[in-house]
């Protein structure tokens, strides 16, 4: 009995400090109510006088660590893209300006090229999706450039993945000039796939693109390279627009097989030559007779490969260091040639007699080192891919170390113009490709050193002389070609006659130095033995 009663007032008592407790929390949140809705027109004053007058930075660093992550994921949960803006940088500085011109991929400085990448890659695209279009003209070429006007937007696939391309053209931070970006959206489950890949293949191909509808230029080097002004150009140029290729080339069929073959497998082998540990680049060394065709084999190359052209006037560069210069202002995808190379410096192997300080050259400073590391020294992997051409009318006046394989690594020689060589004369100069004259002209040929530049101009003569008659034109040829080789018999005739009359002055000049010598010799020996006496 005693047990029950205190469990029953032990209960009693629980249960009436549980009451107290349910009324505090019930008068708590009356109170609290009630001083809200107290409080509530008096929220509505401070409210903007907190806005007005409390610390930016304050409420920015409240945002930031407390409510932004919970908003990113709110955001992401209800907009699952990422967007990516590549904005137009623009050239709005001296040196921008300054580095426009080593820059042949969109006008930009170099490295600046991703709008211009992206807009060339999405010029296809946008003119065959996108509605409204924006055309102007290309930086480089004679084509426009279709772009997308702002609002438009286009899909582009990639490995099953979906990307949106858009124009946007927004005001910049802080006020002042618009920029112009091309966004790219995606789902964020793509973020890799865009980032490692998709982004990078995108700049690959618009550069291709970019590449292909350049203008191409054949550059010459200025005299001064004065480095003290950021405007100061090395090379200067011309639009290169040559017609000659291999096709129209006139070369025995085999051998212009072997040069495109090869030129091929070197465009083909950036890889290998990254694995390899070399540069990538490849030298050829023209040789031959003037006439024989080495300019227009240059000029061949550079249409085939659809690359730029650098020649090099050796004697305009002063020294070594300026010689390093222009290698460095050269661009990638390019043939840098040195025509004549026996004449334009003294590079001919004979450097054990050369006297001490002696300049040749022109003035120039340029020495054979110098040329050697410009071949194939630590510079000459700037750029990459890249074509070294020498030319010479005489290989063996050359230094060896300038000609050896490794830095000229194929000798084309250039000849005289045979049976095969004619037959793509005849077709570039009467659009013939057989004739019972070409056996006459054969016979010709094959006898005498007649150069392709002698047989093109007797073709350009016959072809004024005879209104495009081909039989006419194939006899003033043979007439023609006949005359040449009697010039050139008589020319070897009189060479060989006054060989053996120089040689023959030479003799008797010797017979008579060794006479005078006799005689001073029976003098000095009569006197002796006077002396003696």
């Amino acid at each position: 009995m005693a047990a029950t009663a205190a469990e029953t007032a032990a209960a009693a008592t629980a249960t009436a400090g549980g009451c107290r407790v349910v009324r505090w929390r019930r008068w708590t949140f009356a109170s609290l109510g009630a001083l809200l809705s107290n409080l509530g027109p008096v929220w509505f004053l401070i409210a903007p006088l907190l806005a007005a007058y409390a610390p930016r930075r304050l409420l920015l660093t409240y945002f930031n660590l407390v409510l932004r992550r919970r908003a990113r994921r709110l955001l992401a949960a209800v907009d699952p893209y990422v967007t990516v803006d590549i904005p137009d940088p623009g050239a709005a500085d001296a040196h921008q300006q300054y580095y426009h011109h080593r820059s042949r991929l969109g006008g930009r400085r170099a490295g600046d090229n991703a709008y211009e990448e992206v807009k060339a890659y999405l010029s296809a695209a946008c003119s065959s999706e996108a509605r409204e279009l924006r055309a102007e003209a290309a930086a480089e070429g004679r084509g426009l450039v279709v772009s997308m006007r702002d609002g438009q937007d286009v899909a582009d696939e990639f490995r099953g993945a979906t990307m949106w391309w858009s124009s946007v053209d927004e005001e910049q931070q802080g006020g002042g000039a618009r920029r112009r970006s091309q966004r790219l959206t995606f789902h964020q489950l793509h973020r890799r796939l865009v980032v490692d890949e998709y982004l990078p293949h995108v700049r690959r191909r618009g550069r291709e693109l970019l590449f292909h509808n350049r203008r191409r230029r054949l550059y010459t080097n200025n005299k001064s390279l004065s480095y003290s002004s950021v405007y100061h150009k090395a090379w200067s140029y011309v639009n290169f627009d040559h017609p000659t290729t291999f096709e129209t080339l006139a070369m025995e069929p085999a051998k212009k097989a072997a040069i495109m073959d090869d030129l091929d497998a070197f465009r083909r082998s950036g890889e290998f030559y990254r694995r390899a540990g070399k540069p990538w680049k490849r030298g050829y060394l023209l040789h031959g007779p003037p006439g024989t065709g080495k300019s227009t084999m240059i000029a061949s190359m550079a249409n085939y490969l659809d690359y730029d052209i650098y020649d090099v006037e050796l004697t305009m560069v002063s020294d070594n260091n300026d010689l390093r210069k222009l290698l460095i202002e050269t661009t990638s995808k390019s043939i840098v040639v040195i025509e004549d190379i026996d004449c334009s410096l003294d590079l001919t192997g004979d450097r054990a007699t050369r006297r001490p300080g002696e300049i040749r050259g022109g003035g120039s400073m340029v020495t054979l080192s110098g040329l050697l590391n410009f071949i194939d020294g630590l510079w000459s992997a700037s750029g990459g891919e890249r074509v070294v051409v020498f030319t010479t009318n005489h290989v063996e006046k050359l230094d060896p170390a300038l000609i050896r394989r490794g830095r000229m690594d194929m000798h084309i020689e250039m000849s005289y113009c045979r049976a095969a060589a004619f037959r793509t004369l005849a077709k570039n100069y009467l659009d013939v490709d057989a004739h019972h004259l070409f056996d006459a002209v054969d016979d010709i040929l094959d006898k005498e050193d007649i150069t392709p530049a002698d047989v093109a101009e007797c073709l350009m003569a016959a072809k004024r002389s005879s209104d495009s008659d081909v039989t006419s034109s194939l006899e003033f040829l043979v007439d023609e070609l006949n005359k040449r080789a009697m010039e050139n018999a008589k020319a070897v005739a009189e060479a060989k006659a006054r060989a053996e009359a120089e040689a023959e002055a030479k003799a008797m000049a010797d017979d008579d130095s060794e006479e005078d010598d006799d005689h001073y010799s029976d003098d000095y020996t009569d006197d002796d033995d006077y002396d003696d006496d």
